[in-house]
């Protein structure tokens, strides 16, 4: 935690840099044409890649077929639906990938990159020969040269046909004769059918998780070579695994200033802190299987071995620890990038996270108007589902696995009435200083109507409602503000 600590004091600088930079909206475009061509031929590339097997009876050829046909749809429809094309991330990155392709002439043709919206810290590779980056990586880490070995990392899975014989491997067990000998042997047992079988799904799925680590540290030798052949900074692998390693916990531990937000001379609420869950003599406490372990819940298993092994294998030329702040350009890649990942949140309907993300980064960037936008549409909108008793599919549940700062604001969220919103968005508007009298863009007008909604200001609501539509016809949050009232249906 102490390193976490130091790296976020690197971190801020950063952030508080890019803030000097033209203020940055996340990307919006009707024009969907590009995104939707793209999708289109990269699921019928998966299609064509992953031919049928000749080998293999017909159920093995039929489940191979269906795998193939569900991989293809998930690549349609992760492209078709988050694929990220703006005119400042996306050129950034994809010049990245363009050197290290042209460092490394014999990597696969055909290979692309595709930026997604998706705000998880994380990146992967499909057999057709695409790598998707999650935009939520790039705010976490340090320098170009770190997302340079993420990328080489994703293309050794596709130099090394991974994912292929990966699929052939599982299929291959679960089709084998063996497999089909020991379920009828449970079945045909008289006690303990369910047990057997959980037992032997258990031991499938150990094996699957020991191949696919086996797998991540041949993308890690193969993709430091291909770092090392780059004009990049080869030791900076090593840092990146150990961002890796921690980038599930939360970038900092302290609490969000609720009251100084939301709590004003009109709306004197207190935020009082989570109580503790009681304890008992007879709670029992659960045993995590050999699935549930805390290095395998991680979202990058494994990566203190792999340290290990990338220290031995570049001869200890390795960066450890924070390191010093990155470019402007890069800082301003990660700036851009986080906007981009609170949006997300938002637009996957994910408001509770929209609104942590926001004011986390509010006392940072205390006059970002963007980020008072977010915070009175998420209100907006968790209002709305709790008039729609929808609440519960749009604000999560407390968890252990949540940082405590999130679980708070969970805990509040979950204590409000409907008629709480109305006072937190008058409070909030006090205490980041009134708007300006003409909203600057779509976020803005769209969050002041937001707002004039929630505090009941029915006529100025209308006002706003025009012009929003007339300005911005078919907008960002036009369905979203705006629904089409829902027909009646005839009996």
């Amino acid at each position: 935690m102490r390193l976490l600590f130091v790296l976020l004091l690197g971190t801020g600088s950063v952030f508080r840099a890019a803030a000097q930079a033209p203020d940055y909206l996340p990307y919006y475009s009707k024009d969907t044409l590009r995104v939707a061509q793209l999708a289109a031929t990269q699921r019928a590339a998966v299609k064509t890649y992953f031919a049928l097997p000749k080998e293999g009876n017909s159920a093995y050829r039929d489940h191979y077929r269906q795998v193939v046909q569900e991989a293809a749809r998930d690549v349609y429809n992760s492209i078709r639906y988050s694929a990220l094309l703006d005119p400042v991330i996306e050129p950034f990155v994809q010049q990245v990938f363009a050197r290290i392709l042209k460092a490394n002439p014999q990597l696969p043709a055909g290979t692309r990159l595709v930026l997604t919206r998706n705000p998880e810290p994380n990146a992967h590779a499909v057999g057709n020969g695409i790598v998707m980056l999650n935009v939520g990586l790039l705010p976490r880490l340090e320098n170009e040269s770190q997302l340079a070995f993420i990328l080489c990392h994703e293309l050794a899975h596709v130099a090394c046909h991974h994912m292929e014989n990966g699929l052939h491997e599982h299929l291959t067990t679960l089709h084998s004769k063996d497999m089909k000998r020991e379920i009828r042997r449970i079945i045909d047992s008289e006690y303990n059918i369910s047990s057997q079988i959980k037992a032997l799904a258990l031991g499938f799925s150990l094996n699957t998780n020991y191949h696919r680590r086996r797998h991540e540290k041949q993308a890690d030798s193969l993709g430091y070579v291909l770092l090392a052949r780059t004009t990049y900074d080869a030791p900076q692998a090593y840092r990146a695994l150990q961002l890796l390693d921690t980038i599930d916990e939360p970038e900092t531990t302290a609490s969000l200033p609720l009251a100084s937000y939301f709590s004003c001379a009109d709306f004197p609420k207190t935020f009082a802190p989570v109580p503790d869950k009681p304890t008992s003599i007879f709670t029992v406490q659960k045993t995590a299987t050999a699935l549930e372990t805390t290095d395998t819940l991680k979202s990058h298993p494994d990566c203190a071995k792999r340290m290990r092994f990338l220290h031995t294998l570049a001869q200890g030329r390795v960066a450890e620890g924070p390191q010093p702040a990155s470019s402007p350009e890069f800082a301003r890649i990660r700036y851009v990038s986080r906007l981009e990942v609170i949006q997300s949140w938002f637009d996957y309907d994910c408001y509770d996270h929209a609104l942590f993300e926001a004011l986390l980064l509010l006392p940072q960037q205390p006059g970002n108007a963007y980020l008072h936008s977010v915070v009175q549409l998420s209100l907006y909108e968790l209002r709305q589902h709790l008039q729609d008793h929808t609440y519960s599919e749009v604000v999560s549940n407390k968890s252990t696995r949540n940082p405590k700062n999130f679980n708070e604001l969970i805990h509040v969220l979950h204590g409000l009435s409907y008629d709480d919103f109305r006072g937190l968005s008058t409070c909030f508007a006090q205490a980041t200083g009134a708007a300006p009298a003409a909203p600057a863009d779509e976020y803005a007008l769209a969050a002041r109507y937001a707002s004039t909604s929630l505090t009941s200001e029915a006529t100025a609501a209308v006002v706003l409602k025009e012009q929003y539509q007339k300005q911005y016809s078919g907008g960002k949050f036009d369905k979203l503000l705006f629904p089409a009232p829902a027909k009646a249906v005839r009996r």
